[in-house]
């Protein structure tokens, strides 16, 4: 993903990019990354707040300065965690700026029509979206698709994306008074726009989507193999599934162990950072059904815990960002 050149669409279009392709704000694989044996160091909620700051005071469309944040807070903090932390900022701001986008679509597919770069048109300060995203509503649109069918179009535009509009799209409308062709030229211009979206963007992309599935993997097999090596017995989330149950955490115990004198009958895999935010958005709810279900358990953050949080980890989920040391695991000893 880094480079310095523009890039040329894969067929002939008369369209190239004018943007440098970009470093996902991604997570990296714990394989390809020294996180998993790094110490992460301690992060005040302060200084997270501060991070979070900058991070705010940046369009959506520039890289943060990851070299910068890290001489600023310390050598300690990894790449993997700001990465991280980068991300869960950028989906939060999609989130918040999608309905008002998507109920403006119109007025951003006329600007598209127009000959507006879809670049420009995404850097707009009265507009600051990612491109992926913003090509995404184009399409659906414009090209009257659904949203399951627009992903396809994202990894393969080339290979997805009609030759010609569909009857009776926006597209094909916008099209069809101005002459023979248009319909087609304003299909190559989306495919070209397309992949120089997924090509650029650093926030949204398909590649993006990927990079954090298959880190989330590669931590849960991480987590699988330290469980191994101390010869704990274990049940994976897709067995326990195969047993009928509907929601599960990555690893249900055999058998219970004790961390620092609390009881953990499972254990969840996450491949971030957890921040107030995170814990309760994603965590606090999910965590409890577990709880309900299975008794205490164990949530490894393995890009880092706001230490607030950590330190409040009271009741039934301990709440770490590795996994626990040997010496802090107390085993149940059977009786035969």
């Amino acid at each position: 993903f880094f480079g310095c050149v523009a890039v040329a669409s894969r067929r002939d279009t008369g369209v190239r990019a004018t943007h440098t392709p970009q470093t996902p704000l991604a997570v990296r694989s714990p394989r390809a990354s020294s996180v998993a044996a790094a110490a992460r160091g301690p992060m005040k909620l302060s200084e997270y707040e501060a991070i979070r700051a900058y991070l705010n005071s940046l369009p959506c469309l520039q890289v943060p300065d990851m070299d910068a944040l890290q001489a600023a807070h310390g050598a300690s903090l990894s790449l993997d965690t700001l990465l991280s932390i980068a991300g869960q900022h950028s989906s939060r701001r999609i989130r918040a700026n999608h309905g008002r986008h998507a109920r403006g679509v119109e007025a951003l597919s006329r600007r598209y029509l127009s000959g507006e770069d879809i670049f420009a048109i995404a850097a707009d300060p009265d507009v600051d979206f990612p491109p992926c995203q913003l090509v995404r509503l184009l399409l659906e649109h414009l090209m009257s698709l659904g949203q399951k069918a627009v992903g396809p179009i994202l990894r393969d535009p080339f290979g997805r994306l009609p030759e010609t509009p569909p009857e009776g799209s926006p597209a094909y409308a916008s099209t069809r008074s101005v002459g023979a062709g248009a319909g087609a030229a304003l299909c190559r211009r989306l495919r070209a726009d397309v992949e120089r979206c997924a090509a650029w963007d650093h926030v949204a992309s398909p590649a993006v989507d990927a990079l954090r599935h298959t880190a989330g993997k590669e931590y849960e097999l991480l987590l699988e193999e330290k469980l191994a090596a101390l010869g704990i017995p274990f049940v994976t989330e897709d067995a326990l599934r195969a047993e009928g149950h509907a929601k599960t955490p990555d690893i249900k115990l055999e058998l219970p162990i004790a961390v620092r004198g609390r009881v953990v009958n499972w254990i969840d895999s996450k491949a971030s950072f957890c921040d107030p935010a995170v814990h309760v958005e994603r965590g606090a709810e999910q965590f409890q059904g577990y709880v309900n279900r299975f008794g205490p358990g164990m949530v490894i953050y393995w890009l880092g815990v706001i230490d607030e949080l950590a330190a409040e980890s009271q009741g039934d989920v301990l709440l770490v960002d590795d996994f626990p040391a040997e010496e802090d695991i107390t085993r149940l000893k059977l009786l035969v």
